[in-house]
């Protein structure tokens, strides 16, 4: 008999901090709500996945492996338009069905396997020209919709906010200085960027490995804005290897990227505590 998981205690804690009134009453339905989609696909959860404000199952079915993710943010739809893109792109998992329920969206997509994100990679073995390739093939790519939601106004609101309390565990807010000099940037990127596909959110937990065909990206935030601020994130999280600036120029060079501006957002995402 299929043991039917609940969305993790500390899953609901985080999402009644960013939508008190939506919280409690998914948390309740989506339970209820995966086995009427499991048994769409004939499919049986196997475990419950990583994630901060989402309840994301891994399952099997008679065609494979499937991720099924149901989301209460109401900007949800905007994400599952990035995930698409990139999907269509080959960059991440296909994605088989978006769900539509009163309390949330579900996304079923196929699972990667092995799927093991970077953040449990030992880094010393990944190469930067594979680590770079699925975002080459976002460059120059439109974002997937007009009028999104765009990671500038994102980081500009966050470097703007003096009790910053969305942040790594590790890490304090930046100084007033290194703020107002990373808006100065921010002003400057802005001038020359137009609406991009994006990740947003291209964190170790967000890029993973997927056997022969190299690294996928997964969860992303939904935003509009350009690949050369995704690979300065990247940069930004290998720091325990490489510094970032030696990590932005070869993952700018391998992905064919302007160096200066993985180089600029390096700086800008580092005061917004990304």
């Amino acid at each position: 008999m299929v043991d039917w998981p609940e969305v993790p205690e500390d899953v609901v804690v985080g999402v009644e901090r960013r939508w008190p009134e939506r919280a409690r009453r998914w948390a309740d339905a989506a339970p209820i709500e995966l086995r009427e989609i499991c048994d769409m696909y004939d499919a049986k959860p196997r475990t419950v996945m990583r994630a901060r404000y989402g309840f994301v199952v891994a399952a099997d079915s008679p065609n494979g492996g499937l991720v099924i993710r149901s989301s209460p943010d109401p900007d949800a739809w905007t994400q599952a338009d990035v995930a698409i893109a990139l999907a269509d792109l080959g960059v991440a998992p296909a994605i088989h069905e978006t769900i539509v329920s009163i309390t949330s969206l579900w996304t079923v997509m196929e699972e990667l396997r092995p799927g093991t994100p970077l953040a449990l990679t030992d880094r010393s073995t990944v190469d930067l020209d594979a680590l770079a390739a699925p975002f080459a093939a976002m460059r120059n790519q439109l974002a997937p919709k007009p009028g999104m939601p765009s990671v500038f106004d994102w980081l500009r609101n966050r470097l703007e906010d003096d009790n910053l309390t969305e942040l790594p565990v590790w890490r304090e807010p930046a100084p007033i200085e290194e703020r107002r000099d990373a808006l100065r940037i921010l002003d400057e990127l802005v001038r020359d960027a137009e609406p991009a596909l994006c990740h947003g959110d291209a964190s170790t937990w967000n890029v993973l490995t997927s056997d022969a065909a190299g690294w996928k990206l997964v969860d992303p935030r939904g935003v509009s804005g350009e690949v050369a601020y995704d690979l300065a994130v990247v940069s930004l999280k290998l720091r325990s290897e490489l510094s970032p600036a030696t990590a932005g120029q070869q993952l700018a060079a391998a992905a064919g990227v302007d160096r200066d501006r993985v180089l600029a957002w390096i700086d800008t995402a580092e005061a917004a505590r990304v």
